[in-house]
């Protein structure tokens, strides 16, 4: 590895040595100092810090320079995109920087950082601070690009992403195909700016999502409650786990994303919880009348209103690294934004997330909570702006909990998943819709909870949750798609799990669409007269496939090769679609048995082409590398009804892969990250597993070190209590002062 692509990583070595906290104090008493002479870091054997301080401004110091060891580089460059300055910086990203200057983010960031609480605002700075002393510390071997950060920047990486998550390029589409373009008209330079890639999203065969449950007492050999989660993103967003303990205020494990200043998920000594998306309807677009009387106005309540014309400048670098600067004029109303007009109208969008100001401060203050009426009330206050909770408590509690910071509308039957009328005020926005009205699950009878990104009616099949108690605009409507089915059928089939049960189902590799599908394929293919050979070949392959997508597998690269082709090809795949009256037993069958057999025919062949044989072992072709290390892979999208979800990255030599491929980029794949499951007994014990660890710096071991227990369907202790922390200690150390990384290599420490 050069010392250039080491450097431009920023993924930074971290001495093996045990120092004394004491050494590591300055004489000099600036900021910083005072706050490191009050928390140590203390890294147990996978590199997990477990941070302890005297106040939590100190951890929040502690937890941004941790942070910043294991992720220097990502969070510098979030915080400069959340400025609207990455084209500024790196010549990339303009659209980005338009759309963040058009909502003036930074100024809007300095006034959130002064309405949260004072606690909140100094955990902000001070993990502001904490990211500035690692940089100082290892100036000379970080990016000269590399600024001073102030918690205004971590606000506003927070309101950044809100921002780009409210303008949908579906969205402007739809609306171009409603209202046909005619005459004066905004909305194709409001295509590059809207979401695409910018969101974080997984690849188009999946979005991001997660699976958890969560078992009553009654349903565990243990009698105790145990929670189970698992976020699916892309790789490079980097889960980050740590504990946080400020003796008599906060004790918590749990995981958070690089640049985020809170655990977002996880457990304390009496509770824990995991989150999923859901599919909250938090946006509106507005359409506006325009004043056929007055140009660029448009009418509200019978009188008009000016349209008003913004022209924002940004600048780019260019390849020579000199600055240019680019102009571009958008319109603006007291609705929202204008993504999209035409002569008669103009269509402004608004989203409750965008000054969802409270959105990190919620999950800390949850970490804080020690009881069910505790969290409870802090859900109560609807700071965090979406997600299902699944919660669990040693009290014997388990909780599932639809969230979201919902404009209260209308419910009139009108339709909320385009336009709504914006000119009479009606459909306005005039307060949020109280939780209280959420689809909530509370100790059910049938003694559990889920939630795969399905829609909350279907928490349980035992305790159904009947949607018409509730507003009908809440979530836009949606199915039951087959992963949530899988984990429905997996908690539906036994009674009683023990904490090895519930890791083992984690893991389970089983795809549900081949045992909905697969026996009406083989019928078709064995009904065929006179097959050729490679349709004999295909029906021998997956009549021995067990229809897991395990790595020592074979057929299942067949059938997703079959089924890729023959659901693009027909209207409606299904010989029976998805029925709402049987939630958990449909889709199911082959509509189209003779289409589905000439794809099978040609899975055949491409699949022998590809890989040399029809029955290509899944882990032959899917493959987990880290560096030097490749193994074999499992797990596929979810799509399919896996709960073990996984996705792979074609690579010039034939094989999907995720992992660490490149020493100076992120880690590639999506799917199963961070695992966590939860047992609430006396005292409380957890495992977890970070796929691609704790930091992707490629020298230290920390990069690949749960990548093989990952592979074999294993998690790892987490080490909570003090005596666990202490006897499974591999560094401690306070957050300042820490030698520079030239200083490490010429002593030979090379990593953890």
């Amino acid at each position: 590895m050069t010392k250039r692509a080491f450097l431009s990583s920023c993924f930074i070595l971290i001495c093996t040595c045990v120092i004394g906290p004491a050494e590591l104090v300055p004489a000099e008493t600036s900021p910083a100092s005072k706050l490191a002479a009050r928390v140590v870091i203390r890294r147990d054997l996978y590199g997990i810090p477990h941070i302890r301080a005297e106040t939590e401004e100190a951890a929040g110091f502690g937890f941004g320079y941790a942070q910043a060891e294991d992720h220097c580089l990502v969070i510098a460059r979030s915080l400069v995109r959340a400025r609207g300055e990455e084209a500024k910086y790196f010549g990339t990203g303009a659209e980005s920087d338009f759309l963040l200057k058009l909502y003036d983010a930074t100024r809007a960031a300095a006034e959130d950082l002064r309405n949260v609480s004072s606690v909140y605002r100094k955990i902000v700075n001070a993990y502001a601070e904490g990211v500035n002393q690692y940089v100082r510390e290892h100036r000379s071997e970080l990016p000269e690009w590399i600024p001073e950060f102030s918690g205004i920047d971590v606000m506003a990486s927070r309101r950044a992403g809100a921002i780009r998550s409210a303008f949908s390029q579906a969205t402007i589409r739809a609306l171009q195909r409603k209202y046909p373009p005619a005459g004066n008209r905004i909305g194709d330079e409001w295509l590059a700016i809207a979401t695409g890639d910018d969101t974080g999203a997984g690849t188009p065969d999946e979005l991001p999502g997660s699976n958890a449950f969560a078992l009553s007492g009654t349903r565990t050999t243990s009698g105790f409650p145990i929670l189970l989660g698992n976020p699916h993103l892309n790789w490079s967003s980097l889960y980050w786990e740590a504990q946080v303990t400020v003796p008599g205020k906060i004790n918590f494990f749990g995981s958070t994303l690089a640049g985020i200043p809170v655990l977002r998920a996880g457990f304390n000594e009496n509770l824990g919880w995991v989150t999923t998306n859901n599919s909250p309807d938090v946006s509106d677009v507005f359409a506006l009348d325009m004043d056929p009387q007055k140009p660029d106005h448009y009418l509200f309540k019978g009188k008009p209103r000016p349209l008003i014309k913004k022209e924002i400048t940004i600048q780019i670098r260019a390849e020579d690294g000199t600055l240019q600067s680019q102009k571009r004029d958008y319109w603006d109303s007291h609705l929202g934004k204008i993504l999209y007009r035409t002569a008669e109208k103009a269509f402004a969008v608004n989203s409750t997330q965008i000054d969802a100001i409270h959105y990190y401060e919620g999950f800390y203050h949850l970490s804080k909570t020690r009881s069910l009426k505790q969290f409870l009330s802090v859900m109560d206050r609807n700071m965090v702006p979406t997600s299902n909770f699944t919660y669990a408590d040693a009290g014997g509690n388990i909780l599932y909990m639809w969230n979201a910071r919902v404009p209260e509308r209308p419910d009139d039957g009108t339709d909320y998943s385009l336009d709504v009328p914006g000119s009479s005020g009606r459909y306005v926005w005039k307060k949020m819709l109280k939780p209280g009205r959420f689809p909530r699950l509370l100790n059910p009878g049938g003694g559990y909870i889920q939630n795969c990104n399905n829609p909350p009616w279907y928490a349980s099949l035992r305790d159904p949750i009947d949607p018409s108690r509730h507003p009908r605009y809440l979530e836009e409507g949606r199915g039951l798609a087959l992963r949530p089915q899988m984990a429905l059928e997996m908690l539906e089939g036994q009674e009683k799990f023990s904490f090895a049960d519930v890791i083992r189902l984690k893991f389970n590799t089983r795809m549900l669409l081949a045992d909905r599908v697969k026996p009406a394929l083989i019928q078709a293919l064995r009904e065929i007269a006179n097959p050729g050979e490679d349709l004999q070949r295909g029906l021998r392959a997956l009549e021995a496939w067990n229809n897991l997508v395990s790595a020592g597998s074979k057929g299942a690269v067949l059938f997703q090769r079959f089924w890729d082709t023959y659901s693009r090809s027909a209207a409606e795949p299904f010989a029976l679609p998805w029925d709402p009256a049987k939630p958990a037993a449909t889709p199911a069958g082959l509509s189209d048995p003779v289409l589905a057999v000439k794809h099978l025919e040609d899975a055949v062949r491409w699949t022998r082409q590809r890989y040399g044989a029809e029955d290509v072992a899944w882990g032959e072709v899917h493959r987990f590398r880290f560096g030097p290390l490749d193994l074999p892979g499992d797990g596929a999208s979810g799509n399919y009804g896996l709960f073990r979800v996984l996705q792979f990255t074609d690579l010039p030599d034939g094989k999907r892969v995720a992992g660490q491929v490149r020493e100076n980029e992120t880690p590639i794949g999506f799917g199963d990250g961070w695992v966590i499951a939860v047992e609430f007994s006396k005292p409380v014990r957890a495992f977890s597993v970070l796929a691609y660890g704790q930091t992707t710096n490629p020298m230290s071991k920390h990069s690949a070190d749960q990548i093989r227990l990952f592979a074999d369907h294993q998690l790892r202790p987490v080490w909570f209590s003090e005596a666990d922390i202490r006897a499974h200690l591999e560094k401690e150390y306070r957050p300042i002062g820490q030698p520079p990384l030239r200083a490490m290599r010429e002593n030979g420490n090379e990593g953890f």
